[in-house]
């Protein structure tokens, strides 16, 4: 791609340059002198060629019917000739101007001739590049194929001399004169194609101008011909995109006072229709530049440009119309909603055509190309939570109390009361199941402790009463009492060798990283309680019944 870039935009810039510098060569080749003695020799031989004809149109008339044939034959060629002879008068005449343009075209229709000539003054334009060394390459060809058969001429005429002198024959003898003369002709067309060809190859070879100055005048031309045309096309390019652009403002601030999420997809149906049109009324504006402008080649690139584009949507847009369709938010996939994205949920932010997820409790978001969507199907988020946990929450996972520190798409960080941190995989945090301390407004610390049967007649009320106001008690004398909300005790169950009381203390969510403190203080509340009240703390038993033989 790179280099067919450089290509165009050299045959844009250089040809000038070429054709700037071949003009000057035109005419400066040899001195008018040479010239003028070329032409009497080429005038020279058209002469005698003319007479030939003559006298050959003379025998016509008198020729027998048996002769006529070969003749006509010797006419044909003999009109050749003299026609080449022509060219070669004017080509000398004119110097190394090339001719070729004046021939006549077919008439004929065919379409690639057609879609060729589109195409032409690219081609052109860069063929104009090497024209000059190609001219001079094809006049040294020329030359040296001439030479070579200056030697085989020479050989046979060497050969048709020994077999003149050696004939006895009158009519052999004739025959193999007339054959040397059509040798030494052949030779004479010989050297007048290499002297001319020697004409052409110094026209060409020299010239008056440095090769900056050709490209200085080159460069010069292009910035007042070819240059200024992409000037203009660029700056119609241009206001059409800002009127299109103010046109696109003036229907979004007319627009400003509607429901958003109503109108969103007509919204962005005209948004994506605007740009659309504004790319077609700005390609049309280049065109119209280059057609009033008169400059072909640049249309000609432009069209081949239009039709490259075409070829490719042609393919591609049956592959992207579901993309399409998620653009003008009428997919699978809408603005606003929540979609699970490898495992978590987001927020669609923005369908473009890098579309932008992001979830409310992660640190940072995530851009998708719009076939990456493909697959995934989005619904109304309601008031759902995002994310089981926000950053600095204290969650209780398999008995650990721990600090969500960091969280992002890829990874949660936690931290225990020690400081130690640890890090987890977000979608595996995501699927786990853990207390939250902090999300609610309240949590709660539940501990059980047993006393013995003994004191079963009291363990209705005497004792949940008891160990109640201890428990509070000793809460108000600690920095977290701000913090407690509720302190309740009740008889749980009868247990295997004691009496076990369910105690819980209700705590405000600010006092999370208090968690393992309060639980400390229900047991040695509890503990003290016993001793002051003289009651008996069993420990397990085990009761062994030994079988008698």
């Amino acid at each position: 791609m790179r280099l067919i870039t450089l290509l165009v935009l050299t045959g844009l810039l250089f040809p000038s340059v070429v054709l700037a510098q071949q003009s000057e060569t035109i005419g400066q080749g040899s001195t008018a002198n040479d010239q003028a003695e070329q032409l009497e020799v080429v005038q020279s031989v058209l002469d005698t060629k003319l007479s030939a004809r003559e006298a050959l149109r003379a025998d016509i008339k008198t020729a027998s019917a048996d002769a006529l044939p070969e003749l006509e034959a010797q006419l044909v060629e003999l009109n050749k000739d003299i026609a080449n002879l022509r060219n070669t008068f004017e080509q000398v005449a004119v110097g190394s101007i090339d001719l070729a343009i004046f021939n006549e075209e077919s008439t004929e229709f065919n379409w690639r001739d057609e879609v060729t000539q589109v195409l032409m003054p690219l081609m052109q334009n860069l063929k104009a590049l090497t024209e000059k060394p190609r001219k001079i390459e094809a006049l040294k060809a020329e030359i040296a194929r001439a030479n070579q058969q200056n030697l085989v001429v020479a050989d046979a005429v060497q050969a048709l001399e020994q077999q003149v002198k050696l004939a006895d024959n009158a009519n052999t003898k004739a025959s193999l004169t007339s054959l040397l003369e059509t040798w030494n002709e052949q030779r004479e067309d010989n050297n007048r194609a290499v002297d001319l060809a020697k004409v052409k190859l110094v026209n060409l070879q020299k010239s008056d101008k440095s090769l900056w100055q050709n490209i200085t005048s080159g460069i010069v031309n292009f910035i007042t011909g070819r240059g200024l045309t992409l000037l203009l096309a660029a700056l119609a390019a241009t206001i059409v995109w800002f009127v299109m652009r103010f046109v696109t403002g003036l229907a979004a601030f007319r627009a400003r006072g509607e429901a958003g999420k109503t109108y969103r997809t007509r919204q962005r149906l005209v948004h994506y229709g605007f740009k659309v049109i504004t790319a077609l009324l700005m390609l049309v504006a280049v065109i119209v530049v280059f057609y009033t402008r008169g400059d072909v080649l640049l249309m000609g690139l432009a069209v081949l440009i239009v039709a490259a584009i075409i070829l490719g949507l042609r393919n591609t847009i049956p592959k992207f119309i579901s993309e399409t369709r998620m653009l003008l938010n009428l997919g699978s996939v809408r603005e606003g909603e929540r979609v699970m994205y490898q495992g978590l949920p987001y927020r669609v932010i923005s369908l473009n055509v890098d579309t932008v997820l992001r979830n409310p409790e992660l640190t940072g978001v995530i851009r998708l190309p719009l076939q990456f969507l493909d697959g995934l199907v989005s619904r109304p988020a309601g008031k759902e939570a995002w994310f089981p946990a926000s950053k600095d929450d204290y969650i209780v996972l398999d008995g650990r109390v721990l600090q969500v520190t960091d969280l992002t798409p890829e990874l949660i960080q936690l931290e225990n009361l020690s400081g130690t941190k640890t890090s987890m995989p977000a979608n595996d945090f995501y699927n786990l199941t853990f207390d939250n301390l902090t999300r609610g407004s309240a949590y709660s610390i539940v501990s059980t402790f047993g006393i013995g049967y003994k004191h079963q007649d009291i363990s209705n009320k005497i004792i949940p009463d008891t160990i109640k106001q201890a428990v509070s008690d000793t809460l108000a004398q600690t920095d977290v009492a701000q913090y407690v909300e509720n302190v309740a005790v009740e008889l749980k169950e009868a247990g295997a060798s004691s009496l076990d009381f369910w105690v819980c203390v209700t705590m405000s969510s600010a006092a999370a990283r208090s968690y393992y403190k309060i639980s400390r203080i229900i047991q040695q509340t509890c503990v003290k309680t016993c001793t002051n009240e003289n009651w008996d703390i069993p420990f397990p038993q085990l009761t062994l019944h030994r079988e008698t033989v």
